[in-house]
């Protein structure tokens, strides 16, 4: 015999087909009810999961997030080393200048020539904070790694500089000799 009760009953002519759908029905109704209602227990456990799992979707957010960070830093870091390999104006061995600036609240120094000093004072050249070493850098050069980290590159402060040129207009009438070097 192949097939189920209910099929063999309609077979038979025992059964019509609308009381084996009302039987069906009536089954599925029985089942569902039977089914226990959760417990406190249950709801406690669900709800700890649940938190849990969110939990995790956050972290790895925030973990996804700060890689992220990191390889735009990285990247950025990369970039502004090749522009200042790429541009790097190279002081001579025998220069005789000492240039110093401020940078990290401390005074450093680099060792350039006349003709470079005067082309950082004047702007054209900027110093660019790569890995631990400073670059000499042409002043179009610099503005585009601002753009990219505006704290790589060294600046000047434009208060000082304002005030320093307003002391010197007061000396103005008083040349100084061309023999001394600050």
């Amino acid at each position: 015999m192949a097939g189920s009760l209910k099929d063999q009953l309609l077979k038979a002519g025992i059964a019509s087909k609308k009381q084996a759908k009302e039987i069906e029905l009536e089954k599925r109704k029985k089942h569902k009810q039977g089914k226990p209602a959760l417990s406190q227990e249950d709801r406690e456990r669900a709800a700890a999961i649940e938190a849990a799992r969110l939990e995790k979707i956050e972290k790895d957010r925030r973990l996804n997030e700060e890689r992220r960070q990191q390889q735009t830093e990285r990247s950025t870091r990369a970039e502004i080393r090749q522009l200042a390999d790429q541009h790097r104006v190279m002081p001579p061995r025998n220069a005789d200048v000492r240039y110093n600036f401020v940078w990290d609240g401390k005074v450093r120094s680099l060792w350039v020539d006349a003709d470079l000093h005067r082309q950082l004072a004047a702007g054209t050249l900027s110093l660019v904070a790569v890995e631990r070493e400073f670059a000499l850098v042409p002043a179009a050069i610099a503005e585009r790694i601002i753009v990219r980290d505006p704290a790589a590159v060294v600046r000047n402060d434009d208060a000082s500089q304002r005030q320093i040129a307003a002391e010197e207009a007061e000396y103005a009438e008083f040349p100084i000799p061309d023999d001394l070097h600050w």
